[in-house]
């Protein structure tokens, strides 16, 4: 055998080795990447089964708020809508310096939420001077519009 027939049985005795050493990685390869596509499939899974725990308890303890609201309303109280803003009537419980602070924060409970929801400052005006007996609901409209813009 020559010289150059020995190099090259050598050569493809190297060749034969890097292309099973190349398959064996492969191989390994592939299977890491199935292993690591069944772990992320089953934590997927998880937390999908995670969070629809999570709404069902939502569900149950909203469904348990409302039996409550019902129950302290009433059955025959009718449902509240739900307006774009909240307007609550006002139904003064008493008189005197403690019923006067809830008015006034009342006032200023509604006015903030006119005032989050966009609404015009003359249109929280009106609506404090028809609902609300307040000495200056100029001053808490001032106060509030001007928390909200800033």
């Amino acid at each position: 055998m020559s010289l150059s027939e020995s190099a090259s049985a050598q050569v493809q005795a190297i060749l034969q080795a890097a292309e099973t050493s190349a398959a064996e990685i492969k191989r390994e390869a592939e299977a890491e990447a199935e292993r690591i596509r069944g772990a992320a499939h089953e934590t997927r899974q998880a937390d999908v089964a995670g969070l629809l725990e999570i709404v069902a308890r939502l569900r149950a303890d909203l469904e348990g708020l409302e039996a409550r609201i019902k129950s302290v309303a009433g059955d025959d109280a009718p449902q509240p809508a739900t307006p774009k803003t909240t307007r609550a009537p006002h139904t003064p419980v008493a008189h005197g310096p403690k019923a006067e602070e809830a008015d006034i924060e009342g006032a200023r409970l509604i006015a903030l939420n006119m005032a989050l929801n966009g609404e015009p400052r003359e249109a929280a005006d009106k609506y404090l001077a028809e609902n609300f007996d307040l000495e200056d609901h100029a001053k808490l409209l001032d106060e509030v519009y001007s928390s909200v813009e800033g």
